[in-house]
């Protein structure tokens, strides 16, 4: 019997399409395994058809990978010409950015800003700075992505962003490991350190004596940062004030309100909380 995933030039093992099929999965993740060194493994739930095309889809993209020299931005564009922005009006800028805009579409080339930034702004990272940069991207059938922020770091946002994912965790009463804007450790008052294991045990002790938390509302007031030599661990805070009714389990309600601070350090890139004074928690 004929099957379509066999290579038509290998005579097939089996009558059974199946177990062709079967067959077949185990020789491609024998060879990513050999030529990439990834290990095979299990395919689970996945009909054998989906687990296929995925193997193809692997070995179709390590290969590329090999095969990938890294090349500037703008030569993956074709190296089209853009003039300076500093050189065209508004209108002008306008008509140039769609046309860049529709370029990178067509190449899958995506560019993100976090803060709302003007087309020019937007025009003049892209062409006088994005451009030179040497990436290795450019895989057929997928989307390079590019954040501004990667090359200029914005740190004010990144630590409001911290500070709302703790809010979030804190008022639906779900921290865990996956917590991200929680650092490995925790330096106390008393300069005892705690792992960010230990630490989520002390919230959840907490979190225990409650059924949930209601009416949850938060301001943030100030954001401050420090940074130092590049080597050296920046710090930073975040602090305002919450209010939220924590419900106990016979249905009594406890007002927690007062000022929070959030105490971040900057490590690898990334800003994560180190400690931190909130209503309604001791240490």
């Amino acid at each position: 019997m004929d099957n379509k995933n066999i290579d038509p030039n290998e005579e097939s093992l089996s009558d059974d399409p199946k177990e062709n099929l079967r067959m077949e999965n185990e020789l491609l993740k024998l060879k990513l395994q050999a030529q990439f060194g990834a290990m095979s493994s299990e395919g689970g739930n996945l009909p054998p058809e989906i687990e296929n095309e995925f193997l193809k889809n692997v070995l179709a993209f390590e290969n590329n990978y090999g095969n990938m020299k890294p090349a500037k931005v703008v030569e993956l564009l074709g190296n089209p010409q853009f003039q300076k922005s500093s050189d065209l009006d508004d209108e002008a800028l306008k008509k140039e950015y769609a046309r860049l805009e529709k370029l990178m579409e067509k190449k899958s080339i995506a560019v993100d800003f976090i803060r709302e930034r003007e087309d020019r702004f937007k025009y003049q990272f892209i062409t006088e700075e994005l451009f030179d940069h040497e990436t290795d991207g450019g895989f057929p059938g997928m989307t390079t992505h590019f954040t501004y922020e990667e090359f200029h770091p914005d740190h004010e946002m990144d630590i409001k962003k911290r500070t709302d994912d703790f809010l979030r965790d804190w008022f639906r009463m779900e921290f865990n490991e996956y917590s991200s804007e929680l650092g490995h450790s925790f330096v106390l008052a008393n300069q005892q350190i705690l792992t960010r294991e230990e630490t989520i045990k002390k919230i959840e002790a907490m979190f225990d004596c409650y059924a949930v938390f209601k009416n949850c509302k938060a301001k943030v007031f100030e954001i401050k940062f420090e940074l130092y030599d590049e080597t050296e661990t920046r710090m930073g805070h975040s602090e305002g004030v919450v209010k939220y009714d924590a419900v106990l389990e016979n249905g009594e309600t406890v007002n927690m309100e007062g000022p929070f601070k959030l105490y971040l350090s900057y490590e690898a890139g990334w800003w994560s909380i180190c400690y931190f004074v909130f209503p309604g928690f001791e240490w």
